[in-house]
């Protein structure tokens, strides 16, 4: 991975950072219950919109200038959106979506949103590496970045997951799991990493 660098995401990568996590995410569960199965399309959709919208850090993997990955994290509670942003979305996802696509997204980001822990910390989501690129360690650099955040801030991390796979490899960064909840009848699982889980740096390992 000699060429493999992790470096601040730029606007001008919104196109390519959401083809990448269309391609990563289209066969999450949340999403085919959302999307449909095989929307890809409308799945790079949700991200153009989505993406631009996210505060807080972004970084991308990038080789060759392709974007093979892609984290964002936000300190609560500006992970939750106001009033303000609901307004502006709402209208946004109706005009990309449909009534009923728009209003299974508002169903999972809204039973997201009321479980979300009171006390601070730091949200991590999404993050995605594309699947021709997967099995070369990217997700645990992006991780591992994401974790040293944490313990330099000394701040809890939290994430939620609809794969029961990705709860083995964020085990392994010492996060686990608080909860399991159903979100559109799809198995969700929150998940906490306490700012003492593991020696500053994110020194768990991790294959992926």
């Amino acid at each position: 991975m000699a060429g493999l660098r992790i470096e601040d995401f730029t606007s001008d990568m919104v196109g390519a950072a959401a083809a990448m996590l269309a391609r990563a995410f289209v066969t999450n569960p949340l999403h085919v219950a959302t999307f449909g199965p095989d929307q890809l399309r409308t799945n790079e959709s949700f991200f153009r919109i989505g993406v631009p919208l996210m505060t807080g850090r972004k970084l991308v993997a990038v080789e060759n200038a392709d974007v093979l990955g892609f984290i964002h994290w936000i300190e609560s509670p500006g992970c939750q959106p106001s009033e303000s942003d609901k307004r502006t979305l709402a209208p946004m996802m109706l005009r990309a979506f449909g009534v009923r696509t728009a209003w299974r997204l508002r169903s999972w980001l809204t039973a997201w949103s009321k479980r979300d822990p009171a006390a601070p910390h730091v949200h991590l989501g999404p993050i995605g590496v594309s699947p021709a690129a997967q099995g070369r360690g990217i997700g645990r650099r992006l991780m591992e970045r994401y974790c040293e955040a944490l313990d330099l801030a000394g701040r809890i991390g939290y994430l939620e997951t609809d794969r029961p796979e990705t709860v083995r490899f964020y085990e392994r960064f010492g996060f686990g799991v608080t909860a399991e909840v159903q979100v559109l009848q799809v198995p969700n699982f929150l998940m906490m990493r306490h700012a003492s889980s593991v020696a500053p740096g994110c020194a768990h390992s991790a294959t992926d």
